[in-house]
């Protein structure tokens, strides 16, 4: 089951939903293949169903900017086989740079702002999601 959260900058007022965790649809890879939407990440998906070794790990994460503190909500999915890896990657809308995601539960990380300089994003707990 996963979590949502509300991210909030007491500095500045910006504000953000968050998802992160595991749901239903992250039972299968051919459900995840379902709700996914680069061709590319189908593809692999679907490369990887084939074969028989393969284990998975997929949920939503939080990842952030380290170079300009940009968030975004995306699915975590890393699969292996005895032939292949392969772990989702990001890139910032805003910079380019490589996202990381952070830890399942926002409220153990220090996360800056991504709209202001100085200010800390509080993260409360809402709901829970399947």
């Amino acid at each position: 089951m996963g979590e949502a959260y509300k991210l909030d900058c007491a500095n500045c007022g910006y504000h953000t939903n968050v998802f992160v965790g595991i749901g239903f649809m992250y039972v299968y890879l051919h459900s995840i293949a379902s709700f996914v939407q680069d061709p590319a990440l189908k593809k692999r998906i679907a490369e990887f169903e084939k074969e028989p070794s393969t284990r998975y790990e997929a949920y939503d994460a939080l990842y952030r900017c380290m170079a300009c503190r940009s968030l975004r909500n995306e699915l975590y999915l890393e699969m292996k086989s005895d032939r292949d890896y392969f772990v989702t990657a990001y890139s910032c809308g805003k910079c380019g740079e490589a996202m990381h995601p952070v830890p399942d539960d926002p409220r153990t990380v220090e996360l800056d702002c991504p709209e202001c300089a100085s200010g800390k994003l509080t993260a409360t707990f809402y709901m829970d999601w399947d």
